[in-house]
């Protein structure tokens, strides 16, 4: 019987980032009987809201990170039937509410304000889990696994004002609407060793299905305009099966080559055929060349296909010279979207603590789902302006990934090494419009200076650049963006240090300094709207970058 505590406070230097995060968490585990083992593990946390005036000395109401409390428990049991087969049951629980800190979408109402003080819940979700897993061994067959799988999530929300109203913004008095998904997985897999025309392979064979329901009354809460007929079924589903096949094939001791194919069929969007290729070579005892490409497939989500979902904007999203209201409609007719990804890359290790990869990849996809409704044809029906979810065309995103470890002190670094990892963006943008999927850095940069010291004491220095972010260059109505909606964030970096000593085998205590140099980063809206807490001519400024803050953690374990 093994088992531990782990409790973690955090403290900002700024009051108006909250009195920071508090966290305790247990791990059991153990044997009940000669073919009986359990684990049970939990834990529970809070981390405050930063203060609704935060942003004020950037010129600016929009809000700061929001906080939140977690509560989650989970269980396992597994069960050796025999030497060769294994049940695992495992049971979990979890709930998660935000700690609302002042963000709406045009004026704030006394309501909002008084949330916002308070720090109250305005959105809560709460998740229960159960699963069985078979494993087994089948001689010649070889082995498998097996997985049943059911989950329930519930979200509970304000109910909020629609378009012409106070639109976005929590009704008074103080009232909740829940939409609960209930999602049902049952996967096999057999893995199954073989040799073939002299070649060792593993075949994969696997089955999967997976069945989703929702029911969100929010979601029509919002009624058609008039003279156009909807669903008034709070309720939709979907359902796909999938059967795929992978061979892993020794071609030589050095080339191995892993085709595949994998077939989905979705309930809504008809049948999938997605075929991929992976192949890693071992040029000689130091370097590996890697490569692969595989046809991806998603489906549309449940509220993008279901026509009975409406969002309703007055004026605020609707395209140049619509006064509104905008309708956006679920659309049963979409397409799924699909992707190529493709990679390539090699990795050297010369065994003595020196190693590096350089990876390139590029994902293209295709029938990417928005619902920008400039680039639709507008439709003018006097009282309203009418668009849906829809199939845009195509999008790129591609890049570089990469690593570079170096030994400074002990056999292989085992005292001193710096590890770095970069990710580089290209492109990551929509084809059709040429905007940004996400503003996201153009590089990232992460560093850390790991000393072991002693055996029972060590420390870290951690560095994290990041490259300057570009927001959109259309907003939603199609108009090019100027002055503060154009604005670019630069390039900054962050650095922290820690240090962990283990007082004896079963107790230890951490200690660090996050944003060691204090550099901070303030959310912005338009200068000229300080009223708005959008990011509604922000540019990239979207977020707040935490101050210092000061951290401890220990552990006690038996």
């Amino acid at each position: 019987l093994s088992g531990s505590v782990t409790t973690y406070f955090s403290k900002p230097e700024s009051s108006e980032e909250g009195q920071g995060t508090r966290r305790l968490g247990f791990n059991l585990s153990g044997p009940l009987s000669d073919k009986l083992t359990f684990r049970l593990y939990g834990n529970v946390a809070k981390t405050d809201a930063d203060s609704p005036s935060i942003n004020e000395s950037a010129g600016t109401t929009a809000a700061g990170r929001e906080g939140s409390r977690n509560k989650d428990v989970n269980g396992l049991l597994s069960w050796q039937l025999t030497r060769d087969q294994q049940l695992d049951f495992e049971l979990g629980y979890s709930r998660q509410g935000n700690i609302y800190t002042g963000e709406y979408l045009n004026s704030a109402n006394s309501l909002m304000n008084e949330l916002a003080q308070e720090g109250a819940e305005v959105r809560r979700t709460y998740r229960q889990t159960a699963s069985i897993t078979h494993k087994g061994r089948w001689d010649g067959l070889g082995s498998s696994r097996v997985i049943f799988q059911y989950e329930n999530t519930r979200n509970s929300n304000c109910v909020k004002g629609m378009a012409g109203g106070p639109e976005g913004q929590c009704t008074s008095p103080l009232q909740f609407s829940e939409a609960e998904q209930k999602s049902y997985f049952l996967n096999g897999e057999l893995y199954t060793p073989f040799k073939l025309a002299g070649l060792n392979q593993v075949l994969t064979t696997g089955l999967e299905y997976r069945h989703e329901q929702l029911n969100d009354p929010s979601a029509i809460q919002q009624s058609a305009p008039t003279g156009v007929t909807s669903s008034t079924d709070s309720s939709s589903s979907s359902s796909t099966f999938a059967a795929y096949v992978e061979d892993n094939i020794e071609v030589t001791r050095a080339l191995t080559v892993t085709p595949g194919l994998r077939f989905d069929h979705n309930s809504q969007f008809g049948n999938n055929l997605n075929p991929s290729l992976n192949a890693n070579y071992e040029l000689n005892s130091e370097f590996t060349l890697k490569g692969g490409i595989a046809r991806v497939f998603k489906a549309p989500n449940l509220y993008q296909s279901n026509p009975g979902y409406w969002y309703t904007t007055r004026g605020n999203g609707c395209p140049s010279g619509v006064t509104g209201p905008c309708y956006i409609q679920g659309n049963a007719d979409l397409e799924a979207e699909t992707s190529v990804n493709k990679e390539i890359g090699v990795a050297w290790n010369n065994h003595r603590g020196w190693d590096a990869s350089l990876t390139y990849f590029r994902n293209d996809y295709k029938n990417k789902i928005v619902a920008d409704m400039y680039s639709q044809t507008v439709t003018d029906n006097s009282s309203y302006r009418y668009f849906k979810w829809y199939n845009a065309g195509k999008a790129l995103i591609h890049g570089l990934e990469g690593s570079f470890n170096i030994p400074l002190l002990g056999e292989s670094g085992s005292r001193l090494k710096l590890i770095n990892n970069l990710t580089w963006m290209f492109q990551n943008k929509s084809k059709e419009t040429g905007q940004p999927l996400s503003i996201i850095p153009k590089y990232t940069l992460n560093s850390t200076l790991d000393w072991r010291a002693t055996d029972k004491l060590s420390a870290q220095l951690t560095a994290t650049l990041y490259g300057r972010q570009k927001p959109r260059t259309l907003n939603m109505k199609g108009l090019t963006v100027s002055g503060d909606a154009a604005r670019e964030l630069g390039t900054y970096a962050l650095f922290g240090i820690n240090g962990t000593y283990q007082f004896s085998k079963n107790y230890r205590l951490g200690l660090g300094i996050s944003n060691l140099l204090d550099k901070q980063v303030k959310r912005a809206s338009s200068q000229s709207s300080s009223a708005t807490s959008t990011t509604s001519g922000a540019g990239a400024l979207t977020y707040n970058e935490p101050g210092r803050a000061y951290y401890a953690t220990f552990t006690a374990s038996f």
